[in-house]
């Protein structure tokens, strides 16, 4: 895929903005509205008026389907890392309980029940906000490569399937991809999800270790490794927005 190209339309009086993406692998003309707002995917071939054509057409779907990505994204709040605020984690919201010390370090850790934190007295401000999310960044990446890998791991058991490297990524709008060379990425966010909703995300790139496409002997792998991933793609859908900090 290209780089998104970000746009603007009017419909009913609200404006909305969306990215086109250009893809190789594309047929028709695709709506998306996922955690990052409405992406339209298209193939190389087709014109952006061909794309507003389509985006008037389902001009209905856009403005309900917007309209509650707004009203989700409103929901999240602006996080001011202090203690007693609460992140999420494998789908459950933990509170986070920062203490303070007089050594130059910076520490995160999770028993269980909440985060505690411990971070340098003299370090206040905007400077203690930017470290204590670069702190939690740097676990919830170092969470999500022992999780992921360990759910790889058993996917690629029961399918048979071998993959060459994984890498943890923070990507715009995927939860995950697979290349041709067997290179598997997945985007750290989804470590904040629930446990079942990773390893649809995982099976879906290990599927694709053989079928690197979403043709009907992709989808057919996917379901007969776990029926109701359905259940796991709407999740995503409705809540993947919530997965930040």
């Amino acid at each position: 895929m290209q780089n998104t190209k970000e746009y603007n339309i009017i419909i009913a009086g609200l404006s909305i903005p969306y990215g086109i993406t250009e893809s190789s692998k594309a047929k028709n003309i695709r709506l998306v509205i996922d955690q990052n707002g409405l992406r339209i995917v298209k193939p190389k071939r087709v014109g952006t008026g061909e794309v507003d054509r389509v985006i008037k057409e389902k001009a209905e779907w856009v403005y309900k389907h917007f309209n509650e990505f707004q009203e989700r994204r409103a929901k999240i709040p602006v996080r001011k890392w202090e203690s007693g605020e609460s992140v999420l984690y494998l789908g459950e919201k933990y509170i986070i309980s920062i203490k303070e010390h007089n050594k130059n370090t910076v520490s995160v850790g999770f028993n269980g029940v909440l985060f505690e934190m411990l971070i340098d007295s003299k370090i206040y401000g905007e400077e203690r906000r930017v470290i204590i999310e670069s702190a939690f960044k740097k676990w919830y990446k170092k969470a999500a490569y022992k999780i992921f890998d360990e759910r790889l791991k058993y996917f690629c058991g029961i399918t048979g399937m071998k993959y060459d490297s994984m890498r943890i990524k923070e990507q715009k709008t995927r939860w995950g991809s697979c290349s041709g060379k067997g290179n598997l990425n997945f985007n750290w966010k989804l470590i904040m999800a629930p446990l079942w909703v990773i390893d649809y995300v995982i099976l879906h790139e290990v599927c694709h270790l053989k079928h690197l496409n979403h043709s009907k002997d992709f989808w057919k792998m996917t379901r007969g490794y776990m029926p109701d991933y359905k259940n796991a793609q709407e999740w995503l859908k409705k809540n993947g927005i919530t997965l930040a900090l």
